[in-house]
C-alpha cells in the first residue's frame, strides 16, 4: 500500500512511519524538512520524502493538489489544525479513492461531566483548538456518510514519548514540577486534584493509525479515542511521580 504521511516527523510520526515500513508498506513522508524524527530507525532511509510548507501552500490554495498529486491509497494527516485545511485536503482528494486517515485530539471534548469520557458522552469542546478539531472531525464523518472521501478520525490523549516532557498535574508542559516533586517540595495543583489527565505513548498512537490505514473497511466514516484504559487523576499523577524520586507528595490547591 503507498502511504502518505503528512507531518511524519513528529511525535506519532516519529513511529508512525517506521511501522508502516516494517509493515511492507511505500512510504512517502511530507515535512517542512526543519525537523527530525525524535528517534532514530533505519526504516526512514527506505521512505521518499517531500518538503513542503502547508501553511503557505495551504493560503496558496496549492496543498491539496500537491498531496493529491503522490497518488497515495491513504494519506494519513498528523497536522490538520483547521477547517479550511481539512476541507482544501478532502475537496482535493474527493474521486480519488484514497483513505484519509485524521489526527484529532481528546480536546474535541469539553468539560467531562462523566468519567470516563466516551465519544458518546463527551461534552461540546472550548477553545479554538478543540473547537476546529471537534468541527474537522464531524465534517469529516459527514463527508464519508454522505457517499464522500473515505476518512477516519483518531483523537489522541496527553502523549509521552521520547524528546516530549508529560503533560503535569497542571496540565501543562513546565517542567518546574518535576524539580519540585524531586525535591519533596510543595506543588499547587488546581482545584481537589482531581481533574484527569489522558495519558498515551506516542507508539500506542502510532499503533491505531496503522490498524486504521490496515483494516480501511472497519475504520471507514469512525473517530475513535486513542488513549490509556485509564486516566490519571492530578493528585495521582502528582504522587506517582514523586515517589519515583523517594519522595511524598505535598499538594496546595489552587483556584
Amino acid at each position: 500500500m503507498r502511504i502518505v504521511v503528512i507531518g511524519a516527523t513528529g511525535h506519532i510520526g516519529t513511529f508512525l512511519v517506521p511501522r508502516l515500513v516494517r509493515a511492507g508498506h511505500d512510504v512517502v513522508t511530507v515535512t517542512r524538512g526543519s525537523s527530525t524524527p525524535y528517534a532514530d530507525s533505519p526504516e526512514w532511509q527506505q521512505v521518499e520524502r517531500v518538503t513542503a510548507d502547508r501553511e503557505q501552500e495551504d493560503r496558496d490554495g496549492t496543498f491539496g493538489d500537491r498531496i493529491a498529486a503522490l497518488r497515495a491509497d491513504a494519506v494519513v494527516d498528523l497536522v490538520c489544525f483547521t477547517m479550511s485545511s481539512a476541507d482544501a485536503l478532502v475537496t482535493a482528494l474527493r474521486g480519488s479513492g484514497t483513505h484519509l486517515v485524521h489526527c484529532g485530539s481528546i480536546w474535541r471534548a469539553g468539560v467531562s461531566h462523566v468519567l470516563p469520557v466516551t465519544e458518546e458522552n463527551a461534552t461540546e469542546p472550548f477553545g479554538d483548538y478543540g473547537v476546529q478539531k471537534d468541527a474537522i472531525a464531524r465534517m469529516l464523518k459527514r463527508e464519508t456518510a454522505e457517499g464522500g472521501l473515505v476518512t477516519t478520525s483518531l483523537h489522541p490523549g496527553h502523549i509521552s514519548g521520547p524528546g516530549w516532557m508529560p503533560i503535569g498535574p497542571l496540565g501543562n508542559l513546565d517542567p518546574t514540577v518535576w524539580t519540585k516533586l524531586s525535591a519533596g517540595e510543595p506543588v499547587e495543583v488546581p482545584g481537589l486534584g482531581a481533574e484527569t489527565m489522558a495519558h498515551v505513548h506516542a507508539d500506542d498512537v502510532a499503533q491505531a493509525f496503522q490498524l486504521a490505514v490496515e483494516h480501511r473497511d472497519a475504520a471507514a466514516g469512525e473517530d475513535f479515542f486513542v488513549t490509556a484504559p485509564t486516566a490519571l487523576t492530578a493528585r495521582g499523577y502528582a504522587h506517582l511521580v514523586a515517589s519515583w524520586f523517594g519522595q511524598e507528595a505535598r499538594l496546595e490547591p489552587v483556584s
